[in-house]
């Protein structure tokens, strides 16, 4: 094993035909270095694995963007990072499991749509944070879009462009971000110098 090391590390250290050896096994065997054992043989270098946990992410064409950013940064900074999919909200705890399994350095924690998450027990005190949802811990740090301010310019906008009789469509009252765009919606309409009795709203669900 000291010598396949050596020749996947510092090949020119060995000699040509046990090199070429190793090689060839290497690639009839289809042999993959273990990280995770390389990982624990180098405790207290500096960090280097970032582990993504996906709730809906990775099959969400308008979320998966937050994974390619989380993977592009990371590799930027010189980490390696993987990704767990959460199935279903049941199956968080078993997600979790898996990837603490793999001792990662750091956790990112995303969902498709910002949303409320139950933290897996095993989670806490691991370095972790929450992107695109919330937890009742308010000492987790959550990333969130900013859907107030989003709504507000939106609505500037649409008032500048001369529109005073919007059709509002909002998401189900019980969608976080149903309450921030609302506020943001009002909040312009009223700067305006407008009246609300103006906008008609439509809520998902009814007619």
């Amino acid at each position: 094993m000291m010598t396949v090391s050596r020749v996947m590390h510092n090949a020119e250290s060995v000699r040509p035909a046990t090199r070429d050896r190793v090689l060839q096994a290497i690639q009839t065997l289809n042999y993959v270095p273990d990280l995770s054992a390389r990982k624990m043989r180098a405790q207290g270098r500096k960090p280097s694995t970032l582990a993504v946990l996906a709730q809906d992410t990775a099959t969400t064409p308008f979320s998966v963007d937050i994974l390619l950013a989380i993977e592009q940064t990371a590799s930027e900074f010189g980490w390696n990072s993987f990704l767990i999919n959460i199935f279903s909200e049941d199956d968080a705890a078993r997600a979790a499991r898996q990837l603490l399994a793999h001792r990662p350095d750091g956790i990112i924690y995303t969902t498709m749509g910002l949303r409320h998450i139950t933290l897996p027990e095993s989670l806490y005190g691991e370095n972790i944070v929450l992107a695109n949802c919330v937890a009742d811990d308010p000492a987790l740090p959550s990333y969130i879009p900013d859907d107030y301010t989003a709504q507000y310019e939106s609505t500037q906008h649409l008032l500048a462009a001369g529109y005073r009789q919007p059709l509002c469509f909002w998401l189900p009252e019980s969608a976080l971000a149903t309450g921030y765009r609302r506020q943001g919606f009002e909040q312009a309409w009223r700067d305006a110098g407008r009246d609300l009795a103006e906008v008609k709203t439509i809520s998902h669900g009814n007619r």
